[in-house]
């Protein structure tokens, strides 16, 4: 799981766990949002007009009654969450198996704070950029942030955080600098994970690659496979990247196993088979999805790798 925090026994806990989720036909990864409050004002998005966000006190017996093998810790902005600390150690100690991660814009993150949630059982921190210098900032509506961040990702694999990734979502704006992206990551000692723009949550198109820039897509798509075998520090999957020039050529990608493969559970302990749907259940009431959706507008990092074919080089690349 690119970490050296998966030692030889929690690789044998992750090889059974996986057998019996896919025996079982469990959701493999969970997408948690412990708030839908944000410091950041991104025009893709809509939580930061959130004015009322109930969550939960405790999140363990969410995650039992899924019993999926990841969990991505998300919202809004986790670290608004001042008792995040706790829910992830409860999370990391009441599993048999559990592999969690964490996706946040980095404004509130320290040095001292990343440790801190490490220890507590985080196995992978994700930091979003889309971008790099004063452009990241506007995005994100946070003067100052490019500084912060890069200032603080250069420190923390030597703070002992071996699993760092920048999280970049694919869209019109950011084509050119994207391998920029994944150069300044590998200078930091950092990885990079990918997800593709869409309208779903907002209704805001002008992020979407257009048909005039379909061939600089399928270009950077190509460039970031050739990064992947020189850099080594892509974890996206070939598949995912693969299959990003015909989502944005198409519109969408058939055969969505939202409900079946992942789940977005929200902050009170509902339950949507994925961000952009409504909440069906209660957590409580947890019943899988047994027919698949007929949305295709989304081709979400989450959605595509945990469909991802089991191969032996995709299992080498979980565990090595």
């Amino acid at each position: 799981m690119l970490t050296g925090k998966m030692t030889s026994g929690r690789k044998l806990r992750f090889a059974l766990k996986f057998a019996k989720t896919t025996a079982l036909k469990r959701p493999r990864l969970v997408n948690l949002e412990v708030t839908k409050f944000c410091n950041a004002k991104c025009d893709f998005c809509d939580y930061w007009h959130t004015k009322v966000s109930p969550s939960l006190d405790d999140y363990v017996e969410v995650i039992r009654k899924i019993n999926p093998l990841v969990v991505s810790i998300t919202g809004g902005e986790p670290l608004l969450r001042k008792d995040l600390t706790r829910l992830i150690r409860r999370i990391h100690e009441n599993m048999f198996f559990v592999y969690i991660g964490m996706i946040t814009n980095g404004s509130l993150l320290t040095v001292a704070k990343a440790r801190e949630l490490w220890d507590a059982g985080l196995d992978q921190l994700s930091i979003s950029m889309n971008h790099l210098g004063e452009a990241h900032d506007r995005e994100r509506g946070i003067p100052g942030l490019f500084d912060h961040v890069s200032k603080l990702i250069a420190r923390l694999p030597a703070a002992g955080l071996d699993n760092v990734h920048l999280n970049v979502v694919i869209m019109e704006d950011n084509l050119k600098v994207i391998p920029q992206i994944v150069g300044r990551a590998h200078e930091w000692g950092v990885k990079v994970s990918f997800s593709a723009y869409t309208s779903l949550k907002t209704g805001n198109s002008d992020h979407l690659v257009s048909r005039e820039r379909m061939r600089k897509l399928e270009d950077l798509v190509e460039e970031l496979k050739d990064l992947k075998r020189r850099l080594k520090n892509i974890v996206s999957s070939t598949y995912y990247l693969d299959r990003v020039p015909a989502y944005f050529r198409n519109g969408g990608v058939e055969g969505c196993r939202a409900g079946q493969k992942f789940i977005q559970v929200t902050p009170d302990g509902y339950l949507k088979a994925c961000s952009e749907m409504p909440a069906t259940q209660r957590y409580t009431d947890y019943k899988r999805w047994k027919y698949r959706q007929q949305c295709t507008n989304c081709w979400y990092g989450c959605r595509g790798e945990s469909q991802v074919p089991v191969t032996m080089e995709r299992v080498r690349e979980l565990l090595l």
